[in-house]
């Protein structure tokens, strides 16, 4: 009796639901959509309110003599994703006589992809994604959370003879198995359909279940760095994103074997908007057409159940388009070009920016240890670097605060060792603290003079924090004897907000404290808004330079200047979601600085702008 107030109490809840069809031309009539949220209690006094069906598991059919009918349908278990669970049967095929009322309590269990409840005259074999035109039932459902599960009600009133299909019209679900019958009147004899309602679990690609919309990875793919956790938890080196990231990238199974590309270009003109000279050694304007880029290649290869060999593979066009001199950049300094430090110009990437392997163990169901080695690689220091991070896939320039935050991301020479236990990791690096020097095709000499340690902890699947702190040794060139300790604290906020609509925040601190000369700290947050075709991101940042990082007069070397830097921008993907997304994007800047810099930058306030392309794989989950 508890558990039946309970479950009323619920329905006294329920908000309609949208649907999207046109009732006049439906085989039946529907009643509509109400909404509620399920916790598990409540699910199981729901089941014993259901209308008990004659079960034939030989034919795997479920059969109502009653005209009034309570269906409770779940979504499948998380070994069998893709499926309905009625009754204790699979994808069953469901008889009701004729003028019967059907009413379908959908209830999604599933903990990582939305799925929903469509009837209508759809036929088998199913299209990547059904026409729904026709059909009546839920809308997407999204994952449970916390135990409590979504759910909506509605009613078929089923009136003559006919045979329909039920299916999930999520992109993919349908066609790789997520679908049975629905019978008004006699029971059909078995058909094609049936091989699709039998208990077993049907085949399926890997590379089709990778590509359907509202998936994550956790249950299909471990990450190539440590096999205990999820693809989607994978960032730049060995740092963490959290679990519900999406990713961008093509994938190709072969065997047990792993493949992953992912990357991307921008093609673009950029305009700072200020009057400072950025040349360095002569060359570069404040404008300029030029083209970033980031490729990278994984792979993964199992030992057995308990181990796994990982490689990276990352490089750039940045020697080849960018030269020697980067690109335009208000405000960002370090590294060098002509052997004098760049300032106001980003420095491009070397042409290897990652050539690492990995071996990592499991040591007990949520636990493992793992050994990363780079030549270059990226140690345990800061979050994940910018252009792996989803907020920041679609913006075009490298933060201001780069070398506070995130920029020992190319190292050549890199050994990490880390031990990981379900939501909590602990590793330290030793590493080579210089940064890499003016020849972007060669591999510089490796050293292991720095070293740093991280702890990361992602307490649910939105989440991902992380606190770092490294010891330098004469990271720049120019600044022999100059070592800095570096610490780095930030927060990863991802939500998945549909089957392709996602939001994702960063907020990073830096701080680098010099054995010469003052301690400057940086702040970053960024954040992106994507929905299907379209995406809006912003980015604001506040760093503390020196007049020597910014390369004023000799009396202002060892002055801190707050600047400071905010970007808005949108990208509209012209091609999206086959394969390769190409989007047209456009950036606004707003720069601002101290008036004692006025004299170098033409005035405080600077509004740069950009237009651009933005090429990269297509979304896997």
């Amino acid at each position: 009796m508890k558990q039946f107030i309970l479950l009323l109490l619920g329905l006294m809840l329920l908000q309609p639901a949208t649907q999207v069809f046109a009732k006049d031309e439906l085989p039946f009539h529907f009643t509509g959509v109400t909404a509620i949220q399920l916790p598990a209690a409540q699910l199981e006094a729901a089941e014993k309110t259901r209308t008990a069906g004659v079960i034939d598991k030989d034919k795997n059919t479920l059969t109502f003599s009653q005209n009034e009918i309570q269906l409770i349908v779940r979504t499948g278990p998380e070994d069998d994703m893709l499926s309905y669970r009625i009754q204790g049967l699979r994808n069953p095929t469901i008889v009701v006589p004729e003028m019967t009322t059907l009413k379908v309590l959908f209830v999604n269990v599933d903990d990582d992809m939305y799925h929903d409840f469509r009837v209508g005259e759809v036929n088998p074999p199913f299209a990547a994604q059904p026409d729904i035109s026709k059909t009546a039932g839920s809308d997407q459902l999204k994952p449970q959370e916390n135990d409590v599960f979504n759910a909506q009600e509605f009613s078929f009133h089923l009136h003559a003879k006919s045979t329909f299909h039920y299916f999930c019209s999520v992109e993919q679900h349908a066609k790789n198995g997520m679908w049975g019958t629905l019978v008004v009147g006699d029971a059909p004899p078995q058909n094609s359909s049936a091989m699709n309602n039998k208990t077993a679990i049907p085949t399926m690609n890997p590379h089709d279940m990778m590509n359907m919309p509202g998936m994550k990875m956790p249950h299909q793919m471990a990450s190539s760095v440590d096999l205990s956790v999820p693809m989607s938890r994978e960032g730049s080196g060995t740092s963490w994103m959290p679990d519900s990231s999406p990713i961008y990238a093509k994938m190709k199974m072969k065997g047990s074997d792993m493949w992953m590309l992912h990357g991307m270009i921008f093609p673009r003109y950029t305009d700072t908007g200020s009057d400072r000279d950025v040349a360095a050694d002569g060359k570069g304007s404040g404008s300029r057409l030029d083209a970033p880029s980031m490729f990278m290649l994984m792979y993964s290869h199992p030992l057995n159940n308990h181990s796994q060999l990982g490689a990276h593979v990352m490089m750039s066009l940045d020697p080849l388009i960018e030269k020697g001199y980067g690109y335009p950049l208000l405000y960002q300094s370090g590294e060098t070009y002509g052997g004098a430090a760049l300032h106001d110009r980003q420095h491009p990437h070397d042409l290897f920016d990652e050539l690492s392997v990995t071996y990592s163990r499991k040591m007990a169901k949520d636990s493992s240890a793992y050994l990363y080695v780079g030549y270059p690689g990226e140690p345990a220091l800061g979050p994940p670097t910018f252009v792996h991070r989803i907020s920041a896939m679609d913006y075009p320039d490298a933060p201001i605060g780069h070398h506070w935050e995130d920029a020992t991301h190319i190292t050549f020479g890199v050994i990490t060792a880390g031990y990981a236990r379900d939501k909590w990791k602990i590793e330290g690096s030793v590493f080579n603290g210089s940064e890499p020097d003016e020849n972007r095709y060669n591999f510089d000499s490796p050293k292991l003079n720095s070293y740093s340690a991280r702890l990361s902890w992602n307490p649910n699947k939105n989440l991902a924090l992380q606190i770092s702190h490294g010891f330098l040794k004469e990271p720049e060139s120019l600044e022999p004897g100059i070592n800095i300790r570096r610490t780095t604290a930030s927060l990863i906020y991802n939500k998945p907000l549909g089957p392709d609509s996602n939001w994702a925040t960063t907020l990073v601190w830096g701080n680098n404290d010099p054995n010469h000369g003052p301690s400057s700290n940086a702040y970053l947050v960024e954040t992106a808004y994507q929905k299907k075709r379209n995406t809006l991101y912003l980015r604001a940042e506040r760093v503390q330079k020196s007049g020597h990082e910014l390369v004023l007069a000799p009396s202002l070397e060892e002055t801190l200047f707050p600047v400071n830097a905010v970007s808005v921008g949108m990208v509209h993907d012209i091609k999206h979601g086959e394969g390769v997304d190409v989007g047209l994007g456009a950036q606004l800047t707003y720069g601002n600085n101290p008036s004692a810099l006025n004299r170098y930058y033409g005035g405080n306030n600077h509004l740069g702008f950009q237009v651009f392309l933005r090429i990269r794989p297509s979304r896997l989950n």
